[in-house]
Protein backbone atom coordinates (compact mmCIF):
# COMPACT_ATOMS: atom_id res chain seq x y z
CA UNK A 1 0.00 0.00 0.00
CA UNK A 2 1.32 3.60 -0.99
CA UNK A 3 2.07 5.84 2.20
CA UNK A 4 0.33 9.13 0.80
CA UNK A 5 -0.34 11.73 3.55
CA UNK A 6 -2.58 14.30 3.71
CA UNK A 7 -1.56 17.88 4.49
CA UNK A 8 -2.98 21.40 5.38
CA UNK A 9 -1.72 24.48 5.20
CA UNK A 10 -2.46 28.36 5.03
CA UNK A 11 -0.73 30.49 2.56
CA UNK A 12 2.51 29.87 3.87
CA UNK A 13 1.86 26.56 2.29
CA UNK A 14 2.40 27.91 -1.42
CA UNK A 15 5.62 27.10 -2.73
CA UNK A 16 5.07 23.41 -1.72
CA UNK A 17 2.55 23.22 -4.73
CA UNK A 18 4.47 25.31 -7.36
CA UNK A 19 5.56 21.68 -9.64
CA UNK A 20 1.72 20.83 -9.96
CA UNK A 21 0.58 24.06 -10.21
CA UNK A 22 2.91 23.90 -13.11
CA UNK A 23 1.67 21.06 -14.99
CA UNK A 24 -2.17 22.41 -14.17
CA UNK A 25 -0.71 25.73 -16.40
CA UNK A 26 0.59 23.47 -18.79
CA UNK A 27 -2.87 21.43 -18.95
CA UNK A 28 -4.75 25.00 -19.17
CA UNK A 29 -1.99 25.82 -22.00
CA UNK A 30 -3.11 22.39 -24.26
CA UNK A 31 -6.55 23.11 -24.15
CA UNK A 32 -8.93 24.71 -26.86
CA UNK A 33 -8.53 28.55 -26.26
CA UNK A 34 -8.32 31.67 -27.27
CA UNK A 35 -6.13 32.34 -24.65
CA UNK A 36 -3.18 30.50 -24.89
CA UNK A 37 -1.17 33.23 -24.54
CA UNK A 38 -2.08 34.60 -20.67
CA UNK A 39 -1.28 30.78 -19.89
CA UNK A 40 2.54 30.98 -21.87
CA UNK A 41 3.18 34.63 -20.13
CA UNK A 42 1.38 33.22 -16.64
CA UNK A 43 3.91 32.26 -14.17
CA UNK A 44 3.74 30.33 -10.71
CA UNK A 45 5.19 33.86 -8.54
CA UNK A 46 2.14 36.14 -10.57
CA UNK A 47 -0.08 33.39 -9.53
CA UNK A 48 0.97 33.85 -5.74
CA UNK A 49 0.38 37.38 -5.61
CA UNK A 50 -3.27 37.16 -6.74
CA UNK A 51 -4.11 34.23 -4.11
CA UNK A 52 -2.07 36.42 -1.43
CA UNK A 53 -3.90 39.34 -2.48
CA UNK A 54 -7.23 38.32 -2.71
CA UNK A 55 -6.74 36.70 0.75
CA UNK A 56 -5.79 40.05 2.63
CA UNK A 57 -8.29 40.41 5.16
CA UNK A 58 -9.21 36.75 4.93
CA UNK A 59 -8.12 33.42 4.73
CA UNK A 60 -6.77 30.73 2.86
CA UNK A 61 -6.57 26.72 3.17
CA UNK A 62 -4.04 24.26 1.18
CA UNK A 63 -4.94 20.76 1.16
CA UNK A 64 -2.27 18.32 -0.08
CA UNK A 65 -1.47 15.03 -0.60
CA UNK A 66 2.03 13.75 -0.14
CA UNK A 67 4.12 10.85 -0.98
CA UNK A 68 5.66 10.05 2.69
CA UNK A 69 8.28 8.43 1.69
CA UNK A 70 9.61 10.47 -1.96
CA UNK A 71 8.29 13.46 -0.02
CA UNK A 72 6.73 14.39 -3.54
CA UNK A 73 3.22 16.11 -3.77
CA UNK A 74 0.63 14.50 -5.79
CA UNK A 75 -2.29 16.81 -4.98
CA UNK A 76 -3.52 20.46 -4.12
CA UNK A 77 -6.42 22.32 -3.86
CA UNK A 78 -6.49 26.54 -3.14
CA UNK A 79 -9.19 27.94 -1.26
CA UNK A 80 -9.73 31.34 -0.21
CA UNK A 81 -12.21 33.34 1.79
CA UNK A 82 -11.79 36.82 0.81
CA UNK A 83 -12.86 39.71 3.75
CA UNK A 84 -16.33 40.07 2.71
CA UNK A 85 -16.49 36.27 3.63
CA UNK A 86 -16.73 35.35 -0.16
CA UNK A 87 -15.34 31.50 -0.67
CA UNK A 88 -13.68 29.91 -3.66
CA UNK A 89 -12.05 26.90 -4.68
CA UNK A 90 -9.03 28.61 -6.76
CA UNK A 91 -6.94 25.83 -8.14
CA UNK A 92 -7.35 21.92 -8.20
CA UNK A 93 -4.45 19.48 -9.61
CA UNK A 94 -4.42 15.70 -8.98
CA UNK A 95 -1.19 13.98 -10.63
CA UNK A 96 -2.26 11.86 -13.74
CA UNK A 97 -1.35 8.36 -12.11
CA UNK A 98 -3.30 9.04 -9.28
CA UNK A 99 -6.06 10.25 -10.50
CA UNK A 100 -9.65 8.24 -10.10
CA UNK A 101 -8.39 6.84 -6.67
CA UNK A 102 -10.45 9.91 -4.49
CA UNK A 103 -7.92 12.26 -4.02
CA UNK A 104 -10.12 15.02 -5.68
CA UNK A 105 -13.02 14.27 -4.29
CA UNK A 106 -11.21 14.43 -0.63
CA UNK A 107 -10.00 17.84 -1.50
CA UNK A 108 -13.18 19.27 -2.88
CA UNK A 109 -15.16 17.82 0.47
CA UNK A 110 -12.08 19.66 2.90
CA UNK A 111 -12.30 22.85 0.80
CA UNK A 112 -16.15 23.11 0.93
CA UNK A 113 -15.99 21.71 4.74
CA UNK A 114 -13.60 24.35 5.60
CA UNK A 115 -15.74 27.11 4.10
CA UNK A 116 -18.60 25.96 6.22
CA UNK A 117 -16.44 25.93 9.38
CA UNK A 118 -15.49 29.78 8.64
CA UNK A 119 -18.99 30.67 7.36
CA UNK A 120 -18.90 32.23 4.30
CA UNK A 121 -22.03 33.50 2.32
CA UNK A 122 -21.07 31.88 -0.72
CA UNK A 123 -18.95 29.34 -2.45
CA UNK A 124 -17.74 29.54 -6.25
CA UNK A 125 -15.42 28.45 -9.07
CA UNK A 126 -13.99 29.25 -11.84
CA UNK A 127 -13.75 27.11 -14.71
CA UNK A 128 -11.33 27.92 -17.76
CA UNK A 129 -13.11 27.89 -21.20
CA UNK A 130 -12.73 24.63 -22.95
CA UNK A 131 -12.94 22.30 -19.86
CA UNK A 132 -16.25 20.92 -19.84
CA UNK A 133 -14.59 17.79 -17.57
CA UNK A 134 -13.96 20.65 -14.82
CA UNK A 135 -17.38 21.56 -15.24
CA UNK A 136 -18.47 17.96 -14.39
CA UNK A 137 -16.35 17.25 -12.12
CA UNK A 138 -17.76 20.66 -9.60
CA UNK A 139 -21.54 19.65 -10.86
CA UNK A 140 -21.21 16.96 -8.53
CA UNK A 141 -20.64 19.04 -5.49
CA UNK A 142 -23.63 21.28 -6.01
CA UNK A 143 -21.81 23.89 -8.07
CA UNK A 144 -23.87 24.92 -11.51
CA UNK A 145 -22.83 27.59 -13.76
CA UNK A 146 -24.89 31.10 -12.99
CA UNK A 147 -22.90 33.34 -15.66
CA UNK A 148 -20.60 32.49 -18.56
CA UNK A 149 -18.34 35.69 -18.78
CA UNK A 150 -17.02 36.58 -22.47
CA UNK A 151 -13.42 38.85 -23.25
CA UNK A 152 -12.09 40.02 -25.60
CA UNK A 153 -9.05 39.02 -27.95
CA UNK A 154 -7.20 41.66 -28.98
Amino acid sequence: MEDIIFIEADARGLNLIQPLWEKLNQHHLQQKSDFKEHYENFTFPERCETLLKKSIGGKMHIGMFKDKESEIMLAYCITTISSDREGEIDSIYVEKNYRGRGFGDILIKRSLEWMDEEGVKKKTVRVSAGNPEAVSFYERYGFRPRSLMLEQVS
